[in-house]
């Protein structure tokens, strides 16, 4: 048993500047791997239960819907069930602009809908469409067959007739929401599973192979929900159109780093050039970047480049001086045309070789490494504000509908998110294919 206190004990750490070389170690360790199957082991089958996944969803949010479609599909291939929790919206001051997130997430899941031949939606919810779905989630049982049908009859508002807010309703699902936070996250269209989280269906390969892993495939069964992969098709460089990939990053965002490599991965195999568009992170904007929502992100992040292949050994901190160190050099080295590069290089020190970008010791090695002249470096961006900029950076991305990094654009489509960059790679595909 002293294992599972030793679990406990790490699953407690807090996630600070301080720690964090220890949280995500440890969040990517195969002790804790171990550990959670332990757990599970004991509590299947001294207990002698059918393995049980916590859902939490929101009767407002678009990837909930797409979510509670797949639900019945992994039950019947997987020996698990399915406890369903309705929150009622995504916790406050974990977005950095919940409106644009809204509207983002609408089209977003649409697109899902299209991959995976799910009922695609139009239009939010009506408000009087919403509290009726919302009073029947609270009377009816809480299987997926219900689920299901009040989600579709909420959001195409198939209701018959409608009934009054209620507050004790809504206390419920805010209990829900306070139940879900104690167990590590934030948001609608999460599974819990075996102290794991797996946001929406962009994330259920993780889960499926969880599952697999657990032997509890009732058939011989692979993971299904993965179409979010790059697929490289083979073609003679420069088919492609030569427009730059547009890349809008931040070198405290594990996604900007798994987002940039996978896009250079894009640039090198079809022979187009990228825009790298470094922003701030969201902390020196003054946007909220709450504890529980960054210990998601590194440990979400750890995986997806565990599956990716993209190494990913830590995290050196680069916030503040880091940034701004890192952010003083990049105008030169693209005036030298190693932008690219140098871009890697910073990624690399802060997530894979551990090095403190505050200390300008730092910043001189990478700059021998390429090459670069630092201290001509240092010249050059007192006459190329590395503020104004980013600032340029920041403005263009708010005028695409984007609140945060990483997103792309290239010939006109635009999307946020590193698992999102299969759209562009379909959008240079199509324009091989048209030529």
């Amino acid at each position: 048993m002293w294992l599972l206190l030793v679990y406990v004990i790490k699953e407690l750490i807090i996630f600070n500047k301080a720690f964090i070389w220890i949280a995500v170690s440890w969040l990517k360790s195969d002790l804790r791997r171990t550990l959670l199957k332990l757990r599970y082991t004991i509590a299947v089958g001294w207990q002698k239960k059918q393995p049980r996944a916590e859902v939490y969803l929101a009767l407002n949010d678009p990837y909930s819907f797409m979510l509670v479609q797949v639900l019945p599909d992994l039950a019947r291939r997987f020996n698990i069930e399915f406890r369903l929790f309705l929150v009622h919206d995504n916790v406050p001051g974990m977005a950095a602009n919940i409106g644009l997130w809204r509207n983002w997430s609408l089209l977003d899941a649409n697109r899902l809908a299209e991959q995976y031949k799910l009922m695609a939606i139009d239009k939010k919810p009506k408000p009087e469409a919403l509290i009726t779905g919302q009073q029947l989630w609270q009377i009816k049982p809480k299987n997926l067959a219900n689920a299901a049908d009040i989600f579709r009859k909420t959001w195409f508002d198939e209701f018959d007739v409608h009934y009054q807010y209620s507050t004790p309703v809504i206390n419920h699902q805010i209990k829900n929401q306070a139940r879900q936070m104690s167990r590590g996250h934030y948001l609608p269209a999460t599974i819990y599973f075996l102290g794991d989280w797996f946001w929406g269906v962009d994330r259920l390969d993780h889960f499926e192979r969880r599952l697999l892993e657990l032997g509890l495939g009732r058939d011989k069964e692979r993971p299904l929900y993965q179409k979010n992969q790059l697929r490289f098709y083979p073609v003679n460089k420069g088919q492609a159109k030569a427009k730059a990939l547009e890349v809008f990053v931040s070198i405290r965002s594990p996604y900007s780093y798994l987002g940039f490599m996978q896009a250079r991965q894009l640039s090198e195999h079809y022979g187009i050039p990228l825009a790298i568009k470094p922003v701030l992170p969201m902390l020196m904007q003054g946007l909220p970047m709450p504890e529980i929502k960054q210990r998601y992100i590194f440990f979400d992040a750890l995986r997806e480049a565990k599956t990716l292949g993209i190494p990913f050994n830590g995290f050196a901190d680069p916030l503040g001086d880091g940034v701004v160190n890192a952010y003083q050099v990049f105008a030169y080295a693209r005036a030298q045309g190693k932008a690219e590069a140098y871009m890697e290089k910073v990624f690399e020190a802060v997530y894979v070789n551990n090095l403190n970008l505050a200390d300008r010791a730092n910043l001189a090695l990478l700059c021998r490494e390429l090459e670069l002249d630092y201290q001509q470096a240092i010249e050059y961006g007192e006459h190329y504000d590395w503020q104004a900029w980013v600032d340029l950076h920041q403005a263009e991305m708010a005028e695409m509908g984007f609140w945060g990094v990483p997103c792309f654009r290239y010939h006109g489509v635009e999307c946020w998110g590193q698992d999102r960059l299969w759209q562009i790679e379909q959008e240079i595909i199509d324009r091989i294919k048209s030529d």
